[in-house]
């Protein structure tokens, strides 16, 4: 039976995902970068799919499907029958991780395995870098290295040697240096400069090209970049702006919208109106994709 694991390719969350997959099934399985607005994978029949840190419609009722998740708004929209392992608000790395190596692991509905109390007070075996990686992802920035570590990611081609050294738990696996330790260390060393270098950047950008717009009730501070995350608009945040909202052009006749949350009001749920125009995602982190933007005339 041919297993394929389908993974969220637009972000770090989505790789480590991938590879946590791939340090479990090795090369017995196929993987296949996905991302919402593309096409969707042709399966075959009888294969037995997972899906992690993503879901694509017209396969959520695959037969077999393993589905670890954790957008609210796709949690909200397929039924919870499916098997797997989804906690709104814990990274897919971080849940992966238990799901295949996890001491003593859950049944197929995923229950009996760690919470999300659990996460949060790391209370769970997992390797450093899942954790500061996962961490990251829901905006959990308790640890100021999660940050850094996305910087330390981006500064270089992470090689197959480098990613085993990622995912290692050196007192389960024999290893008498904590080699994914030092690794994380190597790429936080990494980030120092390139994090300076984008914060400086970034601050240029929304002082000469942010601007504050009305969407859906809301008061935004907006910005069309060619890349952009929530760290963008730090600098050009006020008390008005109840989101952050960044879009670009993908080239393929579509806007890409995120929507982000600010310091201060973290009861808005944003997911709610990406949702509303066809996409999803998280609270105070989501997006959406449009023919014509939403919020400007």
């Amino acid at each position: 039976m041919k297993t394929i694991v389908i993974y969220h390719s637009a972000d770090f969350d989505g790789l480590f995902s991938r590879e946590i997959a791939r340090k479990h099934f090795g090369e017995n399985a196929e993987y296949i970068g996905w991302d919402y607005g593309n096409p969707v994978p042709a399966i075959p029949e009888g294969a037995k799919l997972y899906m992690i840190d993503i879901s694509v419609d017209g396969l959520m009722d695959f037969p077999g499907l393993t589905w670890i998740d954790h957008h609210k708004s796709a949690m909200l929209k397929y039924p919870e029958s499916i098997r797997g392992y989804r906690i709104d608000g814990v990274a897919a790395c971080r849940l992966a991780w238990q799901w295949f190596f996890r001491d003593t692991p859950g049944d197929i509905a995923g229950e009996n395995m760690p919470t999300k109390e659990d996460f949060f007070e790391r209370r769970v075996v997992e390797p450093l870098a899942v954790r500061l990686a996962g961490e990251y992802d829901v905006f959990d920035h308790r640890d100021e290295r999660a940050a850094l570590f996305q910087h330390g990611l981006r500064s270089q081609h992470i090689s197959e040697a480098m990613w085993s050294f990622l995912l290692t738990l050196p007192q389960r696996e024999g290893i008498q240096q904590d080699v994914g330790t030092v690794t994380v260390e190597t790429l936080l060393d990494a980030g120092v400069a390139i994090q300076y270098t984008k914060t400086k950047e970034s601050e240029s950008i929304i002082r000469d090209f942010g601007f504050t717009v009305e969407f859906e009730g809301l008061k935004f501070l907006a910005c069309n970049a060619a890349r952009y995350n929530s760290f963008l608009f730090a600098a050009g945040i006020k008390p008005e702006h109840d989101g952050l909202l960044g879009f670009n052009w993908d080239g393929h006749g579509k806007w890409r919208v995120s929507m982000y949350g600010v310091p201060g009001k973290p009861d808005i749920d944003f997911s709610v109106i990406a949702a509303k125009h066809g996409g999803g995602g998280h609270k105070q982190a989501c997006g959406f994709k449009a023919e014509k933007l939403p919020f400007l005339p």
